[in-house]
């Protein structure tokens, strides 16, 4: 089931970062979707809509527009994953112990 749609106010500022994001060359495909997600719910699209033209799930959809809604731009970055910081931790325990 899909929650409820948030509403989705832009910036004059965060519109023209996620614009560029959108028009330049060199933004990587998770972050151009995230930033074509936001535009569209700004401009009142549904979840729907926008899952359709981005070809993603609504959850996907939805988890953008929560995250934006919430943290602003900052919420669209990846949030650290336990496992990276895990693995991080053990090389650096290898490191420290030094060979056997």
């Amino acid at each position: 089931m899909i929650p409820e749609a948030r509403e989705v106010h832009l910036s004059r500022k965060d519109r023209k970062v996620l614009e560029a994001c959108c028009r330049s060359p060199v933004t990587l495909q998770r972050d151009l979707k995230r930033a074509r997600i936001v535009l569209l719910a700004a401009a009142g699209r549904s979840t729907r809509s926008i899952a359709k033209e981005v070809g993603v799930q609504p959850r996907i959809v939805s988890l953008w527009r929560h995250r934006y809604a919430d943290h602003g731009l900052e919420g669209l970055q990846d949030k650290p994953r336990l496992v990276t910081i895990m693995q991080f931790l053990l090389v650096l325990l290898v490191l420290v112990a030094g060979p056997s």
